[in-house]
């Protein structure tokens, strides 16, 4: 096995144990058991469990770019309809993104009043996150504007505010299908504004 999938091993295992059990519930050993890999093995890559965690946040970030960067809305080169169409695709992707939870939610959650290193991180993540989402939602937001200014960057909030609540909704729920149905609102919602704004 190659160091790169070694690594890979230790980062999905660490993300899978982070989302069922928290971080303060996950420990090393707990770790290596579930990428069935020794201590030497993760201490060859990480000097801590902080340190892993901080790994898994920009590794996870890293994959959901990847995997919404990848849909057939790319190939679009109308403005507003590539936004419509990569906002489907978001919808359609939601449960390989999100179906065990939001590592950045929980680490939000758990670990933001008591350790300021992953806090930090997380909250640039999240900023990397809805900074991707204003840069597709802009056309969206420019062909909205009329009596009211409508901006990209709140429309990314919206739109990331709405996927957390969905994510501990499905969990709270046992049903998954409701974080893909409220960003199929979120959707709709943007096809009542722009027609509003043209009125």
């Amino acid at each position: 096995m190659g160091a790169s999938e070694t690594k890979e091993r230790i980062l999905a295992a660490a993300k899978e144990l982070f989302l069922s059990q928290g971080y303060a519930g996950t420990t090393v050993d707990a770790i290596c058991e579930k990428a069935q890999l020794t201590k030497g093995s993760f201490y060859y890559f990480f000097k801590s469990k902080e340190d892993l965690g901080l790994a898994v946040v920009q590794w996870t970030v890293a994959r959901g770019t990847e995997l919404l960067g990848s849909g057939a809305y790319t190939e679009i080169s109308e403005p507003v309809e590539r936004a419509f169409a990569f906002l489907e695709h978001l919808e359609k992707s939601s449960q390989q993104l999100w179906s065990g939870g939001c590592l950045l939610g929980t680490f939000a959650a758990e670990l933001a009043e008591s350790n300021s290193r992953v806090q930090a991180a997380v909250s640039s993540m999240f900023q990397t996150v809805a900074d991707g989402l204003a840069r597709e939602l802009q056309p969206i937001a420019a062909r909205a504007n009329g009596r009211r200014r409508v901006r990209a960057n709140e429309l990314a909030e919206t739109l990331l505010g709405i996927v957390e609540g969905s994510i501990i909704l499905s969990k709270a729920h046992r049903d998954p299908t409701r974080l893909s149905r409220a960003i199929r609102r979120f959707r709709i919602s943007m096809v009542d504004l722009i027609e509003q704004a043209t009125k």
